[in-house]
């Protein structure tokens, strides 16, 4: 279960490593899988539980690229892009706020380790996607902050050791579902404006 924990911090860090909005709707794929493999981990199987994951492996897993992925479709970003200013200071900032995170989470959690290490993750998720957010200006640099900090809220909910009543869990995913493909209408008009109105300061120039 350790691992899995160590897998998602990976997939939500990582990404600010490279210079390209791919890999960072590629992370929030792996985000998604690995909710739906935390939640089997961490539950004792049921029904229920086996439905939530589903829909994690289904909804987080594989819809959530594949919009994002179909509304930058004949679009390009910059090459420079990255989720986060690629000075010293937001590197420090970045590793600042997950080790608050773990501290955090093992002064919060008193289940043991594996509940104290589920904690951290789950606030290192939510502070980084705080991060992402405050340095993007981009709509798909936005959305992939606000995603990050939405799975760290499922991996809270997760905590509990109850699934949600089917039909309480229904509509939470309806909800996601709007909402993420809501993102992907404005992440197509907003990118088509930046396209235009960098052309026209090209043409201008």
């Amino acid at each position: 279960m350790t691992n899995l924990f160590i897998a998602y911090v990976a997939a939500f860090l990582l990404p600010m490593l490279f210079h390209s909005w791919r890999v960072a709707v590629i992370g929030l794929g792996f985000q998604g899988i690995l909710l739906g493999m935390i939640c089997i981990a961490t539950h004792e199987l049921s029904s229920s539980i086996i439905l939530e994951a589903i829909c994690l492996f289904a909804i987080r897993g594989t819809l959530v690229p594949w919009v994002l992925f179909q509304r930058m479709r004949g679009h390009e970003l910059p090459a420079n892009f990255s989720l986060i200013n690629k000075s010293l200071w937001q590197w420090i900032l970045a590793v600042l706020l997950v080790v608050l995170a773990f501290m955090f989470g093992s002064r919060m959690s008193e289940g043991g380790t594996s509940e104290a290490l589920q904690v951290g993750v789950a606030a290192s998720a939510i502070l980084v996607g705080l991060l992402v957010l405050a340095n993007q200006t981009h709509p798909l640099g936005q959305i992939v902050g606000l995603l990050t900090f939405e799975g760290g809220l499922t991996l809270v909910e997760l905590l509990s050791p109850h699934a949600m009543p089917l039909p309480v869990y229904a509509m939470v995913s309806l909800v996601f579902v709007a909402f993420l493909l809501t993102s992907g209408q404005y992440l197509t008009k907003l990118v088509a404006i930046t396209e235009e109105d960098s052309l026209k300061n090209r043409i201008t120039l």
